[in-house]
Order: C-alpha cells, then structure tokens, then sequence
C-alpha cells in the first residue's frame, strides 16, 4: 500500500469501468447532472474511451494504493478497497436483482444501501434483512446531434481517393460530427482502425443500392479521375447530394455546387462543419444527359417470351442449381426451367429437356 494520503468530497468507486455499461451510464449521466459538486470517480481498471468521457465533467483516478479520506464513498459492487478509505458516510449502491441473478449480494457492517428501483430493494431486503434506500437513477440528456449518413460504392484504392477519404473521415472526428459511414466495397482495408472508430461500416457489394443511396445525407466519391461515374449519377438521380472532388467530367454532366460540395483534389476546401450543417438544404433535380443507343440497336428483342416459356427437363449429371438453391441430381425426376435456362443447361449436357420444342 502507498504511504500517500489524498483528500476528495464524494467518491464513486468501481473497480471496473467498462467502456459499455450500466454502472457506467449511471457514472456518466450523474456526472453531467452533478458536475457542479465535488464528485470523484476511483477505479482499479478501465477503459480509457470511457475514462476520456467521464473526464470532461468530473475528476477520474486511477486506485494506486494510496489512502483516501472523503466526505462520502459510494461503492459499485466492489468493495476491495473499503479499508483503505476513511468516509464520514459508506454507501454501496445495488445496481442489480440479486434474487433474479441468484447471486448473493456484498454487505459490510460499515455500509449504508441504496437501491436504484423499489424491485432491487425488496429483492436486497429479502435477500439480507437489509433496507435500501430507493433512490433513481440520475439522467439528464441533451438535444441529440443528428447523425450525419454518407454512403460510397467504391474499391478502396489510391485512385479511387482511399488517402482523401482517410482526410475526410478525420475532420469529421476532429470536429466531433456524429457520423456513419457506409462503404458498400470488397476492398475493406482497414479505415476503421485508421480512424480509430466504428463509425466506417464495410457492407458487402451488391446489385442496384439505389434504395441504400436514396436515404443518405450525401454519396461520398473523392478519386482522382472518372470518365463518367454512375454512383455519383444515381445518387443525383434519387436526390441525394454529392461530396466529390472536382472531376472533368462534372461539368460534362451539368453537376455543380447546387448538386453538394465539389473539393479541390488536395482538399484545401473540404468544410465538415458547413457539410453537417447544409445536409438538409439541398434541393434539385437532376436528369442525365439522354444516350442514344436506341438509334444504333437494331431489331425486336424475343427474351421476354423466351424467359416466361417453360420447359420440362430431367438431370442427367448432378449440378448446382443457382435459380432453385440447391443442387439436382437425376434423381429429381422431371422439374420445369424456361427455355433460357434450359438452353444454358443443356449446352453444358447436364440436363435432358423433354419439349421438342427447344
């Protein structure tokens, strides 16, 4: 034990603070309610994301053996270190339903209780014999910052603004901008580990995201060239605005600023603030330029009729089926694919098509 002696108000000790839990939220909404009091919070061990939390409104210490002297020490389970803490008043509060848990409860001679519901104080008196006093937890919230939703549909490469992305994904941190970034990518390096959150969500790569797209603040394309860019076309065409770099290729477009935030390539414009701050003010329309291929296709396509009529065929080599899930073996019997599928099938001698039509 240290021979050091410190001095505080009110003490909160947990032996444990974890970065995601109850005795945790209660520490940090009694802390924000109660900042103006003389409240510190010992603990053994901790999470140093939790830890960095509770500090912007309390004093935090780390138990190092010293001797503590308080007006009031209020325990959370543990109670390692009551004998080293001289208290005019010992508390320790019951955060939980020892009779639900089937656990015995901590008591000691020199601690006053208090129960966080009037069902963990019946359940401490007929566990103990012990009355608790019933005091609620603390809760205190503010407004909610809005979470600010970007969505990208792109290999995580150089050309394709990996390190611009990086940059971005950094000020919004710095800035403390609550975001969620979806990344429908394979290409998952790890951007979430470089920007030290979770706030980056890898989704696997997927046909038509359109309906992903529609619902976010902003399409996020930071590369260094593109010759067209679908991703950005239809995030504009479901009205979704676009944070990109100043590609050639916009102009050709008719994509401006009136479409979301076009940044130099060094990003010496980039402004996560007025970005959060404008998420909701953009309102366009946005039509493609028209193609014209239809003037150099030719003749009347027959696949629609092709792909409704079915034909009835019989395995006669065991395959994998992707229209049905699962596998065929001749021993399926006679079962019925369109005639598109059956041609498929049939080049690759796997089935017998029984139609003498096909």
């Amino acid at each position: 034990m240290s021979n050091k002696i410190v001095h505080y108000g009110n003490v909160l000790y947990f032996h444990y603070i974890n970065r995601i839990g109850g005795v945790e939220s209660f520490f940090y909404y009694l802390a924000k309610k109660y900042k103006d009091r003389d409240i510190t919070i010992i603990f053994s061990e901790g999470s140093r994301e939790q830890i960095k939390r509770l500090r912007k409104h309390v004093r935090v210490k780390q138990y190092r053996g010293e001797k503590i002297i308080c007006d009031k020490v209020f325990f959370n389970y543990n109670i390692d270190i009551i004998d080293s803490i001289e208290a005019k008043e010992y508390y320790q509060i019951i955060h939980a339903d020892y009779e639900a848990l089937k656990k015995k409860p901590i008591t000691h001679p020199k601690l006053k209780y208090i129960g966080v519901s009037q069902i963990v104080c019946d359940s401490f008196k007929r566990l103990t014999g012990k009355d608790a006093e019933l005091i609620y937890n603390p809760f205190i919230i503010d407004k909610p910052k809005p979470v600010l939703k970007l969505i990208s549909a792109t290999r995580l490469t150089y050309e394709k603004g990996l390190e611009r992305m990086i940059k971005l994904g950094e000020a919004l941190n710095a800035a403390e901008i609550p975001y969620l970034w979806y990344l429908f990518t394979k290409d998952t390096k790890d951007i979430r580990r470089i920007l030290g959150n979770d706030n980056v969500i890898y989704m696997s790569p997927r046909y038509n995201i359109e309906k992903f797209v529609s619902t976010m603040d902003y399409l996020v394309q930071l590369s260094d060239t593109e010759s067209y860019c679908y991703s950005i076309v239809e995030a504009l065409s479901v009205g979704t605005p676009i944070i990109c770099t100043d590609l050639p290729v916009l102009k050709e477009l008719k994509i401006n600023e009136k479409h979301g935030f076009i940044l130099d390539f060094d990003l010496n414009n980039l402004d996560v603030q007025k970005i959060y701050e404008q998420k909701d003010k953009f309102n366009f329309k946005y039509t493609p330029p028209k193609d014209k291929y239809g003037e150099l296709l030719l003749g009347k396509s027959s696949y629609d009729e092709d792909f409704k009529r079915m034909c009835k065929v019989r395995c006669i080599k065991r395959y994998w089926d992707w229209e049905f899930h699962k596998e065929k073996t001749p021993t399926d019997g006679v079962y019925e694919v369109n005639s598109v599928r059956a041609d498929e099938l049939k080049e690759v001698r796997v089935i017998k098509v029984l139609d003498d039509n096909l």
